[in-house]
Parts: C-alpha cells; sequence; structure tokens
C-alpha cells in the first residue's frame, strides 16, 4: 500500500468522525452550554490519550531523521499554537452552532476547504492545476448539497462559524507545519490539553459552567469527543506528513456529505437528487486534487511573480472583508 493510500485512508476516517459529530453536538447544545461542553469534550479526548503517549510519545517525529533544529520541547509549543486555535474555532463554531442549523453549519464549515488554498497561496505556495480544478468541483458539490432548501437567510451563526472557517485554516496550516516536527500522540494530546483548558477558563469568565444535571445528560456526546477530539486529529497529523495541506483539506469536505447520509440512514431524511449529485462532485473532486504532485514555491525567479504577488494581497483582503462584512451586517440588533 502506498504512502498516499494510507494517508487517504486516515483523511477518510477523520471525514467520517467529524461528519457525524455536528448532529451529535448539536443535540448536545440544547442541554448545555457551548464552552462547557468544548472543555470536557476536549478533556475526555486528552486523558485518552495519555497510554499512548506514555507508550509511544518518546519516538521520533518524521523530520527528526532530516533535521537536526527540531528541539526537544517543539511539543509543546505546537500544543500551545494549536490549542488556542483550537480553542478559538471550536468556540465559535459552538456558538454559531447553538444559533444557526447543524446542516447549515456543516455546509459552511466546509468552505474552510478554499480558505487553506487561499491561505497557502498567499504564504508563497501555488497549487497545481488539479488541486484547482478539484476545489472547484468541491466547491459545486458544496453548494448542490447546500441549496435543499436549508439556507433560510444567512444569520449571526452563520457569520460566526464562517469566521470560525479562518481559525480552521489557520490551524491545518499549522498542523502541516508541526506533522512532521512532532510525536502524533503528544501533538494532538498537547492541543487538546491545551484548548480544554481555554474552554475551561471562557466557561468560568463568562459564568456559563454547566450543572451536575446538564453534565450528565451530555455524557454521551461528551464521551464522543474521544473519536472526535483525539483519534480524528490523530489521523489528521498521520496524513499530512505525506500530503500537502490544500490536498488533505479537499479530502475533508466529505464531511457535509457523511451527515447528510447519517440524517438519511438514521433521521429517516428523504435521500434527494441534491444529495447524490453533491456527492459525485465532491467525491471527483477529492480524487483529481489527490493526483496532485507538490505546490509550487512562488519565488522572484517566478516569471509572473510581480503578478501573483498582487493576487496573493487581494486574495488575502478579499477574505477577512468577506467575514467582516458577514459580521457587521448579521451582527444581533444591526
Amino acid at each position: 500500500m502506498s504512502t498516499r493510500t494510507k494517508a487517504l485512508i486516515f483523511l477518510l476516517t477523520a471525514t467520517f468522525i467529524w461528519g457525524v459529530s455536528s448532529p451529535i453536538n448539536r443535540y448536545a447544545l440544547n442541554s448545555i452550554n457551548p464552552w462547557p461542553f468544548s472543555a470536557f469534550r476536549y478533556l475526555f479526548g486528552s486523558v485518552a490519550l495519555l497510554p499512548l503517549v506514555l507508550r509511544w510519545g518518546r519516538r521520533q517525529a518524521p523530520a527528526q531523521y532530516f533535521f537536526h533544529h527540531v528541539g526537544r520541547l517543539i511539543w509543546l509549543k505546537a500544543g500551545l499554537a494549536l490549542g488556542l486555535l483550537l480553542a478559538l474555532g471550536t468556540g465559535l463554531q459552538m456558538v454559531g452552532l447553538s444559533v444557526t442549523t447543524a446542516s447549515k453549519s456543516g455546509f459552511i464549515t466546509s468552505l474552510y476547504v478554499s480558505m487553506v488554498a487561499i491561505f497557502g497561496f498567499v504564504l508563497g505556495q501555488l497549487p497545481r492545476w488539479q488541486v484547482w480544478l478539484g476545489l472547484s468541483l468541491c466547491l459545486l458539490g458544496l453548494i448542490v448539497i447546500g441549496g435543499q432548501g436549508q439556507a433560510n437567510g444567512f444569520n449571526w451563526g452563520d457569520s460566526l462559524t464562517l469566521v470560525a472557517d479562518l481559525v480552521w485554516a489557520t490551524h491545518m496550516m499549522v498542523m502541516g507545519y508541526f506533522a512532521v516536527r512532532v510525536n502524533p500522540w503528544r501533538l494532538v494530546a498537547s492541543q487538546s490539553a491545551v484548548c480544554s483548558l481555554l474552554c475551561l477558563l471562557m466557561a468560568l469568565m463568562t459564568d456559563t459552567m454547566c450543572s451536575w444535571e446538564e453534565f450528565w445528560h451530555s455524557l454521551p456526546a461528551i464521551a464522543w469527543g474521544v473519536c472526535s477530539v483525539s483519534l480524528a486529529y490523530v489521523c489528521q497529523a498521520l496524513a499530512q506528513i505525506n500530503t500537502p495541506t490544500t490536498t488533505t483539506a479537499i479530502t475533508l469536505q466529505f464531511q457535509p456529505v457523511l451527515g447528510a447520509t447519517c440524517g438519511v440512514l438514521f433521521l429517516d431524511e428523504p435521500l434527494t437528487l441534491s444529495l447524490i449529485l453533491g456527492a459525485i462532485l465532491l467525491v471527483s473532486g477529492a480524487l483529481t486534487a489527490q493526483k496532485a504532485k507538490d505546490p509550487v514555491k512562488l519565488t522572484r525567479d517566478h516569471p509572473r511573480y510581480r503578478f501573483l504577488l498582487v493576487a496573493r494581497v487581494a486574495a488575502a483582503v478579499l477574505v477577512v472583508t468577506v467575514c467582516g462584512l458577514s459580521l457587521l451586517l448579521t451582527r444581533p440588533g444591526g
């Protein structure tokens, strides 16, 4: 089995776990506030990884076989950086999910793949044409799936979810940097512990800490965090060792399809033509992107360097402007 095939299996496993998490989280938020819910989820995920950290946590990361500058405490730096991004993104998504619907949240969250591609382009990495083609097919598939009468207007929760996409895209870029430098068990355990602590502090600061009754009622959804927080992120870290960040993000676009499929299987939701067509487009886009080679690094020697430099700045300004305007126009009382 090739390295790319193994990475694809890891990504599909993570996608499946995250795809079924949105309905579970939406149900739990009916009885518990977002910050304590997130804190306990990541706490459970971090504790579940402790035996694996103690067993395999001392193994060298891939980059340590090639780079001598990898520090011994780099896993701590990675945990702090990724945990901060994870707490911010999770908080925004959970607060948004408490306002909007699970289907809309899953659809909007999946748009972060385009932001990953734009971030990579802004940072000087030009994806291959297969990636752009795959991205176009995936976005078209998401538009088809999102057009199943689920729009109902763009509200404050949708705007928060869109801003969370910026954080998820940044998290994936940072994860790609640390994936080859840090043991995956330590990486995910440290980021989960930091995220849990930050979410707990936010719950205490905002006076939204849950009661014992709320905790026990939400315990099944919290326990699911062992999969969605620990196992899924370990799979992502292992996959990003040998997979470009943009290709990883495109593969993770299957999340809304899996969420909708769970609705068909377990919630008796109708199997529509839009869902089938959107799924076909998403599968085609992901498979197309998987065939792409590593992105081209933009240097001053590139024949279109000045033009691409202007395009990179324009892309960054466009993303930030769209997110800012969505918050401004949909804010409560606005």
